[in-house]
């Protein structure tokens, strides 16, 4: 027993640091890893929603996972208990069988994580991660977003908020970026700001080997700098490339999507990146109502913030960073760790409503 505290108050302090608003986003309760996924439809049309567990010790271990959602929500089961063997990960489904959605979409759940008298309490705010189904204009006056589901977080005190769409022909990205000034692309600029992100099927994963290949399509999109410069999309990779492509410093004049709407925009102390990526080149996700995906973004601003990465914002496990989540170029420097995947669950919705 004591051996466990010792572990559990080692364990807790190593993700001290796993921030969304201020809340842990992950615990440990006797070795025991939780991780609550965010709704992918609005937490209203009463959704089956999940907990994820993992036991990273080196001995089995039975534990009970009891959440408690928002007040005035009911959900069944009210806990589970589940017993899991070494390095195992398990991934509990509750239903959500009344709630409400908010105009923040930030929803705080409690996870009590119970193992013999030993019990600790996970808090981590959740959001409704989805795109509503919508055809916005992409011409840099942002009125169409009113009815999307923005997610915001927030590093080093700048926000960064997200914003989707989806529609038969597009998966559309609105994304406000607070930063102190806006670095566009100039040939051989060197490090610039941008928006990063990729979109995957539901069940898609980032292997550790360069020889793997990649499952996901990734995107990069650049304010260009001059007169009558056009703002770009950038094509970074697709599934079955190998991952070693990801380490490669390719010109990005070679990788232009031309198929791709953009407008960038600066606003006051705002960076307004606004696109629209047509599902033709991404076969392997089908755009229909219901659809889970995965989808995360990276975002560039060297001159503040470096890089801002919602996987990390969204609680993903420490060990869930892998160098070949994302494509390295000049346009940024990767440095220690590197980011987290690039792999967070996401939505198709039919409206926030």
């Amino acid at each position: 027993m004591i051996y466990r505290g010792i572990q559990l108050v080692i364990l807790s302090c190593i993700t001290a640091g796993l921030l969304l608003g201020g809340v842990d986003n992950t615990a440990f309760a006797a070795g025991v890893v939780v991780r609550a996924e965010n709704f992918i439809v609005p937490p209203s049309t009463g959704p089956l929603t999940h907990i994820l567990v993992r036991n990273p010790d080196d001995k089995p271990c039975t534990v009970t996972i009891q959440p408690k959602f928002p007040d005035g929500w009911q959900w069944t089961p009210r806990h589970r208990t589940l017993t899991m063997e070494p390095n195992q990960v398990q991934r509990l489904p509750f239903n959500i069988e009344k709630a409400s959605d908010v105009e923040s979409n930030r929803y705080p759940v409690e996870i009590a994580i119970v193992e013999g008298v030993q019990e600790t309490v996970h808090r981590q705010d959740l959001v409704c991660a989805s795109a509503p189904y919508f055809k916005p204009k992409i011409d840099g006056k942002f009125k169409d977003w009113s009815d999307s589901i923005p997610v915001t977080f927030t590093t080093d005190g700048k926000k960064t908020v997200i914003s989707t769409y989806w529609n038969k022909q597009y998966f559309c990205l609105y994304v406000q970026v607070e930063e102190d000034k806006l670095r566009g692309y100039k040939k051989k600029s060197g490090l610039i700001d941008a928006v990063q992100f990729a979109l995957a099927p539901r069940n898609a994963v980032t292997a550790s080997l360069p020889t793997a290949g990649a499952q996901r399509y990734e995107f990069l999109v650049v304010n260009f700098e001059g007169l009558f410069a056009k703002d770009k999309c950038f094509f970074l990779i697709k599934p079955d490339v190998k991952l070693s492509v990801t380490q490669e410093r390719r010109p990005l004049e070679t990788l232009g999507l031309k198929e791709a709407q953009v407008v960038v925009k600066r606003k006051g102390g705002t960076t307004h990146y606004e696109c629209a990526i047509p599902f033709a080149v991404m076969p392997g996700i089908k755009p229909d109502v219901g659809r889970e995906i995965q989808f995360s973004v990276l975002v560039h601003d060297p001159d503040g913030t470096g890089v801002r990465d919602w996987g990390k914002a969204a609680g993903l496990w420490p060990e869930r960073r892998n160098k070949y989540a994302w494509c390295a170029g000049d346009w940024w420097e990767l440095s220690g760790d590197g980011p987290y995947d690039s792999k967070v669950e996401w939505g198709l919705c039919s409206s926030k409503h």
